[in-house]
């Protein structure tokens, strides 16, 4: 009869998992995001390169929170929903959000 409570060892394996995934989600969005920087006029500090890859490899790992809506939805789709959102950036994110509550643009 398997043992109804997972085992320790079980259960740091998922852990480590979740983790490899939350990090292949920020990395997706850092490499967009700093992609971005490349093509850009704009000039390049230390400062702006690692707010820029902070800010998109955060805006990678929000592609995780797809899993609520659908938990079987394999990697490779959130990797893209990852790109998409770190491509969009937070300004873009944040007029498609008014437009969707209703608000006026900015």
């Amino acid at each position: 009869m398997p043992d109804p409570a997972p085992s320790l060892w079980a259960s740091v394996q998922a852990l480590g998992n979740q983790i490899a995934h939350a990090w292949a989600l920020a990395a997706a969005g850092v490499v967009v995001g700093i992609g971005q920087l490349l093509v850009s006029k704009e000039a390049l500090s230390w400062r702006v390169v690692i707010g820029r890859a902070m800010t998109s490899g955060g805006l990678g790992m929000a592609a995780g929170a797809a899993l609520s809506w659908a938990p079987d939805l394999p990697l490779v789709a959130q990797l893209g929903i990852a790109a998409a959102l770190a491509s969009l950036g937070t300004s873009g994110l944040e007029r498609i959000l008014t437009r969707i509550v209703g608000g006026r643009e900015p």
